[in-house]
This record gives C-alpha cells, structure tokens and sequence, in this order.
C-alpha cells in the first residue's frame, strides 16, 4: 500500500469515527434542553478540530490518487458519491456553526430550526460516506 493510500484510508477512517461519535452524542443529548449549549458547542469544535480537517485530506489524498488512476465506470461512481458528500459535509459544518451561535445568542427557536436541518443534512453526510467507503472497498477488492 502505497503512503497516499495510507493516508486516505486513514483520513476516511476519521472522517467516519467523527460522525459516528456525532451521531452517538446527538442521540444521547436528544430532547435535553438544558444539553443544547453544550451539545452546539462540542460539535463545533469536533467539525472544527477533526473532522473538518479529516475531509479536506480526503478530499486532496482522494483527488491526489485519482490523478494517477485510470478512471472506470466504478471509480467514477465513487468519484461522484464521494464529491457530492464532500460538498454536504461542507455545508453541514456551516449548519452547526450556525447551531453553535444560535445557542450562544440564546436563539432557542433559530436553533431548533438549525437543529432539525443538521441532522437531515448529516444524515445525507452518513450515507453518502458510507456508499462512497463500500465502493472504495469494491475497489480495493478488485472489482
């Protein structure tokens, strides 16, 4: 396995431990309104300090490997599930900045609203990684 391999896999692989932590931690402080500081808070600094950082390798390591590749019907599926999620994740970062600050502020209706569409966006994030990982795996496996 080549070093860029390395470090792509283990970016996904980070990319991936993030929003599972995230989605343990938004179910466990679900409904806790007294959490919702808190909750905002965390998750900011785990986009901000891990995972934000763990996509953008990706996405460079990804776009580095593709360079030398020959592009196949299923790489290019790969490719666009991958981008696709790359671009929501994006967005999705923006939302919980946006959360965070609302909880700040005290905006209780704006971050009910922030809250309601960061989670159907990251949900959007989970499926498209996880897609983007098995087809990356259908790869590695030769197919």
């Amino acid at each position: 396995m080549s070093a860029l391999v390395l470090v792509h896999v283990l970016a996904v692989g980070v990319w991936l431990g993030c929003l599972a932590t995230e989605i343990v931690f938004e179910k466990a402080a679900a409904g806790d309104e007294a959490l919702r500081p808190f909750l905002s808070r965390l998750h900011d600094r785990v986009d901000r300090f891990v995972e934000g950082p763990a996509f953008v390798v990706t996405a460079a390591s990804g776009l580095a490997l593709w360079a030398g590749t020959a592009t196949t019907v299923l790489l290019a599926v790969k490719i666009a599930v991958a981008v696709a999620t790359i671009l929501l994740n994006a967005w999705c970062v923006r939302i919980v900045f946006d959360r965070d600050r609302a909880a700040r502020e005290g905006r209780w209706a704006d971050w009910a609203r922030i809250d309601h569409l960061q989670h159907k966006v990251g949900g959007g994030v989970a499926i498209g990684l996880v897609v983007a990982t098995g087809l990356g795996g259908l790869r590695a496996a030769g197919w």
